[in-house]
């Protein structure tokens, strides 16, 4: 027995099971379930969201609601669409479009208003006005404790800046482990806005210049955006591993310290003095 042959035969097992049964193939777990995986500019489509049905099934004109930057996007499927045969949702092209799919399978949808919308989050489906008011709650309320549990912008702190909610939750969930403060968030590129939230541990009475930095994991960073950082002296760490970007800046913030040492010891404060005896003042003219 050398196994020759076996991965071919267990792909026509699956291509005619497709093909056959598909009828007979049913869901057991009704449950809506969807994933946001990328969000993406198409051009002559708009901004679109790549997810994973897992269960259920979506329809053109569905109400669904998904976590945004500036909180829960409520909007309607305008087109639900799914790559050619043998080519891969990422590959550039023209796409199949279907008025409605079931899970599981990777689906695009192209929507209104979704040039804000999270990657890595859940996408919910509702039927009724009540049902959108209780999901967009409910992902406002998990956003809320998402901040509070990571972020304190009152405090001295790094930025983080992440490709997907999955992976910046991972990274700060190994900063608070590491006790690194994080005072700002965000997923998606960096643009000269991002950096410009770094300036805050620049001024003030206590400048901690450890902390005017930026952590970029697994994101693009704008030209503008170094070029603004540079004249500012912020330094942003970009990485695709977490264990590289925190000895990035764990180097850096040794050396902060060190230049902090080195330029106390060669500072002159002033003192106060106390004339003991007035008959020991000596003036030469």
């Amino acid at each position: 027995m050398t196994g020759e042959g076996i991965p071919d035969l267990l792909g026509m097992v699956v291509k005619y099971t497709q093909v056959y049964l598909k009828k007979k193939v049913m869901q057991r777990n009704t449950e809506f379930q969807c994933t946001v995986l990328e969000v993406k500019k198409i051009t002559g489509v708009g901004t679109t969201i790549d997810v994973v049905l897992v269960n259920g099934k979506l329809e053109v004109g569905d109400t669904i609601v998904v976590a945004g930057f500036n909180g829960p996007i409520v909007t309607k499927i305008r087109a639900l669409l799914t790559p050619q045969p043998m080519k891969e949702m990422r590959v550039k092209g023209e796409y199949i479009h279907h008025d409605v799919l079931y899970g599981a399978m990777g689906i695009k949808i192209s929507a209104p208003e979704l040039d804000y919308a999270l990657a890595g989050g859940e996408l919910f489906k509702a039927d009724s006005e009540d049902q959108i008011d209780d999901l967009c709650d409910e992902i406002s309320e998990q956003m809320l404790n998402f901040a509070e549990k990571y972020v304190n912008p009152k405090l001295p702190g790094v930025c983080v800046q992440a490709s997907t909610l999955g992976s910046l939750e991972a990274l700060l969930e190994f900063l608070k482990t590491s006790k690194i403060p994080v005072c700002s968030v965000n997923i998606g590129p960096i643009f000269k806005k991002d950096v410009m939230k770094a300036l805050k541990s620049l001024v003030g009475e206590k400048v901690k210049k450890e902390y005017a930095t930026l952590l970029a994991f697994d994101v693009d960073c704008d030209p503008e955006a170094k070029e603004f950082a540079e004249e500012n002296g912020i330094k942003i760490f970009e990485a695709n591993i977490i264990y590289h970007l925190f000895d990035m800046f764990t180097e850096y913030v040794a050396q902060c310290k060190a230049e902090r040492k080195g330029a106390k010891s060669g500072a002159v404060y002033p003192c106060v003095l106390e004339i003991i005896d007035k008959n020991h003042i000596f003036h030469n003219c």
